[in-house]
């Protein structure tokens, strides 16, 4: 008699399909039956492990990342400091999952682009209340919306990783991160005369 695969297999083939198709096609490019079928399930399925198509994309994601990248551990012991532990881990992130950069490529060419981009831990929306506190601590100038300097990091960061324009090898990769760190600090930080922490200087 041949026992059916498990709920943990099941959703481990719904997974795998899933990302070989939106690795080649995009999310507007594949449907849940075209994903069903390469995984050998029923579509019902589908939705009995995942709320819809968006869940199942932010779900491949949370996957290679969790397979391949430990979760992020800012230093948030300053704000430059801060800055510098997320450009280290984004970076090091695209550049260990080629995969997760491809899918963030299909991910920008989407209609539905704010539905796929998830909450996992490495998400750049856990960083806001960070931005919002150093604000408070007066070491990021409260001026500026938390929003835009989440944008600018990560359009910043995807860069050198998502174009073939300008191809980078892995120096520089490393100059460009702290051409923006530099950017960052001289841009976001508040400046030391104008509070009574000093920012630490990071060359």
């Amino acid at each position: 008699m041949k026992r059916r695969p498990s709920a943990n297999q099941t959703r481990r083939h719904i997974l795998n399909a899933a990302k070989q198709l939106f690795l080649q096609r995009g999310f507007d490019g594949v449907t849940t039956q075209q994903i069903a079928k390469a995984a050998h399930v029923n579509n019902n399925l589908i939705f009995h492990h995942y709320q819809n198509k968006q869940t199942l994309w932010q779900a491949v994601k949370a996957d290679i990342i969790e397979q391949n990248h430990p979760a992020p551990q800012y230093d948030r012991s300053h704000a430059v400091a801060y800055f510098a532990s997320i450009l280290e881990y984004r970076f090091s992130l695209y550049r260990n999952n080629p995969d997760l950069a491809k899918l963030v490529q299909w991910q920008q060419v989407t209609n539905d682009e704010a539905a796929l981009v998830g909450n996992e831990a490495a998400s750049p929306h856990h960083w806001i209340e960070d931005f919002k506190y150093f604000q408070q601590q007066g070491q990021i100038k409260a001026n500026i919306n938390p929003d835009l300097i989440m944008l600018f990091i990560i359009y910043s960061s995807h860069a050198p990783f998502m174009q073939q324009v300008i191809p980078m090898n892995a120096a520089q990769q490393r100059m460009y991160q702290e051409w923006v760190l530099q950017s960052c600090i001289q841009q976001f930080i508040q400046p030391p005369g104008d509070h009574h922490d000093k920012a630490p200087c990071y060359s």
